[in-house]
């Protein structure tokens, strides 16, 4: 726009203003949308507003949302707006619109309000072909084009596709570093090209996109800055929306982010500068620290999603000088990792956790810093000491907007149901409850199936009751994802089969959409456990029944569809319930083998994980202990009982430790002890 808005503030405009004195009519704002797309019209400015029956709207911000461009001759007010062709003029407080040099007439006239330009709207719209509407219960107006005439000559209406925004994760990067650029677009933009506009260079196009809850959809890429200048150079990368495969390419429709990049490799002086600033990689792509309030000896747990060039990453405290490395990943299909870090906090305070990233063969000097604080009083769940959620996970961080997933959970034995509740529902609210579960020795498992309602991230807590109504809660994390009918995708998996055995079959129905053609299982990532092809369907979802060998039930497996194309989408599953082993009882250490008499005698007991019920007995048979039901703690697939008795003879005696499954089969072991 040429010169417009000092023209604008002229005292001609000045004059006008005086002589449309706002007491000529009565001021109503409305809302004008786009396409159903509502036009953003600053409230500190000028805006649509009803004056004499008759919707006026500013030129300047009406103009950048249809597309046009617009040139303002001083000398004869006459304005000219042009797009794709298509040439308007029109002069001040006229009620006639030259559109390609033919006179349109309306029935009302441009004006001057407050030193701002506004015309009817339908002046405007209906001068370009558009089709102008009156909706009256919401009181808005609503502009529908009926073409994009875009560079493309496509026939497919892309006007509706506009860039809301664009930013990159860093505006000053190193050569050859990996920057993220993300774009928030309209409801309407499903693909979006990023063209860099120094060579006008495509350097990749984007289809996958979150779904934000006003709407709109964000759409992110990543870029490597490559510098060949030797200098520092400014590059600039935009943004183009589209609809399939046409893209509106119009200026206001598109948007620019430009960043700096250096002509040589950062040297150490400025890597440490970065530290110090708490800079964060160019190889993070997020990092979330699950809580930064931990109770003495547990453990800080932080999620880091990198890129593919990361082999491991470091934790550090400054509490105690500790450290731990995590190598183990997970990848997803674009090759990013993701690693799940721990750190023990043995030492009460407030202290920093670092973060730090292996890459190229050494650890960077770059890390990421958070505040922990560490307190012997406080307890992650709330409410009673005696509950607990000893924990919970999903097998994958998304879900897809409309089927099912499920949270698995794992509670203390006096647990008798479960709520769960959105972050703005209140106790008694939840979107669904569970009271069954699997009852096993030393906890209870359950599988909370519910339903994701929307895409976006979403913050859910777990509340846990007893029978008197005493509570403890959780909170956790999903991503909603939306899905296409014409994209392969994993939507479900139920196992069938809940008493896995290592070496048997497991059955397990999974839900796919209907373009998949092919499902692969893989014991981690490479290992095949299940490989076959089925028909596809046009459009509607389907069901597929598998079965295969689980040989090992505490790997990860991943369920991946392919369409004919080769296309994929793949979801890590963790098999659930136990592997209860023969009856056993593998190891018994005596605390004293030689006791006074009245006093007690004092083992632990180690079992395999089918016991239920452990006790001791004298050399004829008799019990001499109660009947314990819970063991004390786990030790992996394993069960730890703390035993005591009181013998009631003297002198050198044999006892027996026997261990009991559900089944009634059971183990023995055979001591002894002196009683003085």
């Amino acid at each position: 726009m040429k010169k417009i808005l000092s023209i604008l503030l002229s005292l001609t405009m000045l004059i006008s203003a005086i002589a449309f004195s706002t007491t000529a009519y009565a001021v109503e704002y409305v809302a004008v949308y786009l396409n159903g797309n509502a036009i953003d019209f600053p409230t500190t400015d000028a805006r649509p507003q009803i004056i004499n029956n008759r919707t006026y709207v500013p030129v300047r911000k009406t103009c950048e949302a249809l597309g046009l461009e617009i040139d303002w001759n001083s000398k004869t007010e006459t304005m000219t707006l042009t797009r794709d062709g298509v040439v308007i003029s029109h002069t001040m407080r006229s009620n006639i619109v030259y559109v390609n040099g033919n006179p349109v007439k309306f029935d009302t006239s441009s004006i001057n309000a407050n030193n701002r330009i506004l015309m009817p709207i339908r002046m405007i719209a209906e001068s370009i072909g558009a089709t102008v509407t009156w909706d009256d219960p919401t009181r808005s107006v609503h502009i529908t084009t009926t073409s994009s005439n875009n560079s493309t000559n496509s026939s497919t209406d892309v006007s509706g596709a506009v860039v809301n925004s664009i930013t990159a994760s860093k505006t000053a990067v190193a050569k050859d570093a990996k920057i993220t650029i993300t774009v928030v677009c309209s409801k309407d933009t499903d693909t979006v090209k990023f063209v860099r506009t120094t060579d006008n260079n495509n350097i990749g196009t984007v289809s996958k996109y979150t779904e934000n809850s006003d709407g709109t959809r964000t759409f992110t890429t990543e870029y490597t800055c490559a510098n060949d200048t030797g200098d520092d150079a400014i590059y600039t990368i935009q943004a183009i929306p589209g609809i399939g495969s046409t893209y509106n390419e119009v200026t206001s429709a598109c948007k620019s982010v430009s960043f700096m990049v250096s002509g040589d490799e950062t040297d150490d002086s400025d890597k440490d500068s970065e530290a110090d600033d708490n800079y964060e990689s160019d190889y993070m792509l997020s990092c979330k620290l699950s809580s930064d309030e931990i109770k003495t000896d547990d453990v800080a747990k932080v999620k880091v999603k990198t890129t593919s060039d990361v082999r491991k990453v470091r934790l550090s405290s400054d509490a105690n000088g500790q450290t731990s490395v995590t190598s183990d990943y997970d990848e997803d299909d674009d090759g990013n990792r993701t690693f799940n870090c721990e750190l023990e906090m043995t030492k009460e305070g407030d202290w920093e956790l670092y973060v730090t990233l292996y890459v190229s063969g050494d650890y960077e000097d770059v890390y990421e810093t958070y505040d922990v604080s560490v307190d012997d009083s406080y307890k992650k769940n709330t409410g009673s000491d005696d509950l607990e959620i000893i924990d919970m996970w999903t097998n994958n961080d998304f879900g897809y907007k409309g089927y099912d997933t499920v949270l698995y959970v794992k509670t203390s034995t006096d647990i008798d149901y479960l709520e769960l509740l959105t972050e703005d529902q209140e106790e008694g609210e939840g979107v669904t409850t569970r009271s069954t579960a699997d009852k096993f020795s030393s906890y209870y498992y359950w599988e909370f199936e519910f339903t994701v309602k929307h895409t976006g991230d979403m913050r859910f807590r777990l509340v846990a009751y007893n029978e008197d109504g005493e509570s403890v809660s959780d909170t956790f994390n999903l991503e909603g994802r939306s899905v296409s009918k014409s994209e392969p995708a994993v939507l479900y998996i139920d196992q069938r089969t809940n008493s896995l055995i290592e070496g048997e079959e497991a059955k397990f129905n999974v839900t796919v959409t209907g373009c998949v053609a092919r499902i692969r299982v893989t014991r981690g990532t490479s290992s095949t456990v299940y490989d076959e092809e089925f028909e596809t369907s046009s459009s509607s979802d389907k069901t597929e029944t598998i079965t295969f060998e689980v040989p090992d039930i505490n790997s990860d497996y991943y369920f991946t569809a392919y369409d004919d194309d080769d296309n994929f989408d793949r979801v890590k599953y963790k098999l659930t319930g136990d592997v209860e082993e023969e009856i056993k009882i593998k190891d018994v250490e005596i605390e004293d083998d030689e006791v006074d008499e009245d006093d007690d005698v004092n083992i632990t007991v180690t079992t395999s994980n089918s016991a239920s019920r452990v006790w001791v007995e004298d050399n004829r048979g008799t019990q001499v202990s109660k009947i314990y039901k819970s063991p004390d703690d786990e030790d992996g697939s394993d069960l730890i009982w703390e035993i005591n008795f009181t013998p009631l003879d003297d002198g050198r005696q044999t006892f027996t430790i026997i261990a009991q499954d559900d089944n009634k089969d059971d183990d023995s072991w055979d001591f002894k002890i002196t009683v003085n």
